[in-house]
């Protein structure tokens, strides 16, 4: 059953790991789980600059995250869209504020304490497209 635009953005709150697709230079599909963060209408995931999804990116920007929840009865997905900007920057409130909304305030700032000071890709686009 589709959703509503209120119980979209409040699932797109949720902590839930999307898959991140993406086109590799050769044409194939790349699909990996990542976490994300959904603001003010867009989405961002990081990653490194050594990754293979950054440089499919690089190569063709159109982005797929396709997120769900395996709760039966209710299952949910959300597909958004578009086409990424990236920045690599150092983005420690970002990293934290993500590994405590997937890891808890205690793991999640231990967690983000190892990549302090480390620069990351920062992906980001506005869905063009927003699929329920």
């Amino acid at each position: 059953m589709r959703m509503t635009k209120r119980e979209i953005l409040e699932f797109l709150s949720e902590p839930n790991v999307a898959v991140v697709a993406v086109t590799a230079p050769d044409g194939s599909p790349h699909a990996v789980p990542t976490w994300f963060e959904y603001r003010r209408g867009e989405a961002f995931f990081l990653t490194e600059s050594s990754a293979f999804k950054y440089k499919c990116l690089q190569h063709d920007p159109r982005v797929t995250l396709c997120i769900d929840t395996r709760k039966p009865p209710n299952y949910k997905a959300v597909i958004l869209k578009g086409r990424a900007s990236m920045e690599e920057k150092v983005a420690d409130e970002m990293l934290e504020r993500m590994s405590i909304a997937y890891m808890g305030k205690r793991a999640g700032r231990q967690y983000a304490a190892q990549f302090k000071n480390h620069p990351m890709v920062v992906v980001r686009f506005k869905p063009e497209r927003v699929i329920s």
